[in-house]
């Protein structure tokens, strides 16, 4: 580095060290790079402590600079003495703000002085953590919205792109600006930032009501008291991150989930497209409300029944979402899995999701659609999608295809979203373009008249919300045999039942080699009995299935739907090609598999989806190790209904398989349609 530094001054190399040639990751220059041979990153910035010195000072007394000395892969980010200096004005500013009469509330940021000797121990902790990951990552590998990595904080740290005055490229950190990058170390690599990341301990209804632009929505989340339930970060209960369970084959011990983080998502619209309806203030807002729910005539707003609780609690979800992790695009999970080998290219990539409302929405990348490929969108309905203008599209009044903003776009605007922040401490934030509405014609009649697809492990909030569902292996000491599977103890997820002591359920992470939807799968061993919620769909009747992979290590299972005992029990270890299911291969057919579908259908079975491959290769449908068992047909009224597993083989080594990779609830109404084509109810 001294040699960067040579004969320029400290001011004039952070300039012309910026990002001057970061316009795409494949472009960046790599001939400056220095490793620096013997160097740990503590040394690193021991080494420079005139750039350096107050960030050290805060490593220290945090209580983490012996953590960067020794054995390991860090990536750490290192803000200047002047960040810093900024860091501690700023913050305490804001603190003594809040203190003055006139002031709503007083916001805690942690600093209460502006002398770097006046930060508590427990604040350098916090700020420490914030600026280093447990992992090593050059820019060159950084791409997405999302560091892949959590930090020491457990919390994503979010990349964003912009130009600085001379229109070179230049990346952001959760807002920091990276102004020397990739300086490689023996344990990690070291870049520098222009600004401290700010540790905020908002919550997600705080860090909405900072941002000026969401004024509207965040006095309606106040007066609904739907803020309150936003609050939850930690089950300080749960006590057995530090345990390992039996593996599935037995042989080796796997982890249990490190913590049990709760985490929320809002999607939130703005002031401007408020404005843009005519909604000025709360006042007129309830008026709208009460056009969109008609029949929520209950006047207190923390009431369920009442129309403006309604739309926001259509906004809210109890999951985490990073903008990235919305639909299953373009993740890869520790080098054994890449969804875009796992799906065919112009495959539509989608994810339910269940509100606070105990209703539905539905987020998808349409891929197949030139119009919407490369947006995510909220209620996307193909049958309503050809509008002129893609964005402006509603049915009886209801707007569907709603545009999630890219918060790339947002962070860049500064003049619409000056102070954006995408990330709170307990989940996230999305910007939407139209008003999120939900309405039951247009759900049950067009967003959700389909097959509805749900991974298993997405109807478990906690694996979402605690980096296990397409985890970064972050922190967590995996089995030896390359099954990278989690042990989930009874009462850890809130929407599964154990019946049994014996029950023990696995999540396994994605491989690509797999005949799986998203990659992942569930399963469960031992005498099992337990039970999943089941996503709430609009009243009506459904056909259930379930999608697994078969082979000899399998179980044999009873169903059951709300206790009702649905039909005989399966045998999981026949593959499709035997005679009880009847598979045949399309290309073996005269008719393109039409007669055998039926057949199939008959006895109980489908084939797998044509959306995603078996190995990277051969779609699942063409496979005969991949199936969809029809579990019942049912009437699903309001409120909770339950799908219940029970073994029913004698497993004396308890290492048969209850592998569960997908759940299916169709309407039996668009079954019986005539108008769909063969390809659409083949997906």
């Amino acid at each position: 580095m001294r040699k960067r530094f040579l004969s320029i001054a400290l001011s004039a190399l952070l300039v012309a060290f910026g990002l001057t040639v970061f316009s795409c990751v494949d472009e960046i220059d790599t001939s400056n790079r220095y490793t620096f041979t013997g160097h740990t990153v503590a040394s690193f910035l021991e080494e420079h402590s005139d750039l350096y010195s107050s960030f050290i000072t805060i490593l220290n007394r945090g209580g983490k600079m012996n953590l960067l000395k020794a054995y390991g892969t860090y990536t750490c980010f290192a803000p200047t003495n002047d960040a810093v200096e900024r860091f501690l004005i700023e913050q305490d500013s804001i603190y003594k703000a809040s203190l003055l009469p006139g002031s709503k509330k007083v916001v805690w940021t942690g600093v209460t002085s502006p002398r770097l000797e006046d930060l508590s121990d427990s604040m350098c902790t916090v700020i420490s953590q914030t600026h280093i990951l447990p992992a090593t990552y050059l820019t060159t590998e950084m791409e997405g919205d999302v560091i892949p990595t959590m930090n020491l904080n457990d919390r994503y740290l979010t990349m964003t792109y912009g130009v600085d005055e001379n229109q070179n490229a230049v990346l952001y950190i959760n807002g920091a600006k990276v102004i020397v990058l990739d300086e490689e170390v023996e344990n990690g690599v070291v870049h520098t930032i222009a600004d401290v990341m700010n540790p905020s301990s908002n919550t997600v209804s705080a860090q909405i009501e900072s941002m000026k632009f969401l004024s509207l929505f965040s006095e309606a989340l106040e007066k609904t008291g739907l803020d309150n339930k936003l609050q939850d970060y930690k089950d300080y209960s749960y006590t057995e991150g530090n345990k390992r369970g039996i593996g599935i084959y037995g042989d080796v011990t796997v982890p249990y989930p490190l913590n049990r983080y709760f985490g929320f998502t809002a999607f939130c619209e703005t002031d401007q497209t408020f404005n843009d309806l005519g909604i000025y203030n709360l006042d007129d807002l309830y008026k709208k409300c009460k056009e969109w729910y008609p029949k929520a005539t209950d006047p207190d707003f923390t009431s369920e029944d009442n129309a403006l609780n309604k739309f926001i609690s259509y906004h809210l979800v109890n999951k985490k979402l990073l903008y990235s992790r919305l639909v299953c695009y373009n993740i890869k999970v520790m080098g054994i899995y890449n969804s875009e080998s796992n799906y065919p290219k112009r495959a539509d990539r989608y994810e339910y999701y269940e509100t606070l409302q105990g209703t539905l929405l539905k987020v998808t990348r349409p891929i197949s659609n030139a119009a919407y490929s490369t947006d995510l969108l909220i209620n996307y309905t193909p049958m309503l999608s050809n509008s002129a203008d893609p964005y402006q599209v509603e049915y009886n009044g209801i707007p569907v295809n709603i545009k999630i903003l890219d918060p790339t776009d947002v962070k860049a605007d500064t003049t619409h979203y000056k102070g954006f922040t995408q990330e709170a401490l307990n989940g996230s934030i999305h910007l939407i373009a139209h008003p999120l509405i939900y309405n039951e014609d247009v759900m049950a009649g067009y967003v959700l008249n389909e097959i509805m697809r749900f991974d298993f492990s997405s109807l478990l909030p906690e694996l979402t919300n605690n980096d296990i569902r397409w985890t970064s292996g972050n922190n967590v000491v995996f089995g030896t045999r390359g099954d990278y599977e989690f042990y989930l103890p009874d009462g850890y997820c809130k929407n599964s039942i154990y019946n049994t002591a014996e029950t023990r359920l696995y999540y396994l992470s994605p491989h690509t080699s797999w005949a799986n939807y998203q990659g992942d799968e569930m399963m469960c061993l031992g005498a099992f009995d337990f039970e999943y919620r089941l996503p709430h769909v609009p009243a009506g009747t459904y056909e259930i299935r379930m999608g697994y992979s078969a082979n000899g290590n399998r179980h044999i299972v009873q169903f059951y739907v709300d206790d009702e005992i649905a039909g005989i029990p399966v045998d999981l270890r026949i593959t499709a090609n035997n005679a009880i299911i009847g598979w045949v291969s399309d290309a073996n057919t005269d008719d393109n598999g039409v007669a055998n579908d039926k057949e199939m259908k008959n006895r109980g079975y489908l084939k797998g989806p044509t959306t995603f491959y078996y190995g990277g290769s051969t779609l699942a449908r063409n496979y005969n190790g991949d199936i969809r068992k029809v579990i019942t047909t049912k009437y699903l009224g309001t409120g909770d209904h339950w799908i219940r597993f029970k073994n029913v083989k004698e497993d004396d080594d308890g290492k048969a398989q209850f592998m569960h990779d997908y759940l299916e609830i169709v309407p039996v109404g668009w079954l019986r349609r005539e108008d769909i084509s063969l390809e659409e109810k083949r997906k």
